[in-house]
């Protein structure tokens, strides 16, 4: 992974996308990947409006999570930190949740560069600035 041209502060590679509805469903969720210097790694996945108990995570077509849902969402974290598996993903990555066999949300995993993580803390900045000028 160390082909990628940007560091913020110890994170090396910062991922993530929006999952949106395919094949009719409209639920949504989002995705986020970070590598770290250390080789840490960590992905946040959350859902919104899916109907079911559980739905399986497929990055790049291969199964790996089950989900359980409660109230048509969900919200997990797992970072090798604490000794969860989580694979080497790049910007193109694939991300599916799939029910019963069938896609229901994709997207696929984009880098952001540092501008564009920070963008708002610096636009807010700027403004508490110009207001105690």
């Amino acid at each position: 992974m160390s082909g990628f041209p940007f560091h913020i502060g110890r994170v090396r590679i910062a991922l993530n996308t929006k999952l949106q509805g395919v094949n009719g469903f409209t639920g949504n969720g989002d995705v986020a990947f970070l590598f770290w210097r250390s080789g840490a790694k960590k992905i946040d996945i959350g859902l919104n409006g899916v109907a079911g108990r559980t739905a399986d995570v497929f990055l790049n077509d291969a199964h790996y999570q089950a989900m359980p849902l409660e109230n048509g969402a969900a919200r997990f974290t797992l970072n090798t930190s604490r000794g969860d598996p989580v694979p080497d993903l790049a910007p193109g990555a694939s991300v599916e949740i799939r029910q019963n066999g069938e896609a229901i949300l994709g997207g696929t995993l984009d880098a952001k560069s540092p501008a564009g993580l920070f963008q708002l803390p610096r636009k807010l900045i700027a403004y508490l600035r110009a207001k105690a000028s």
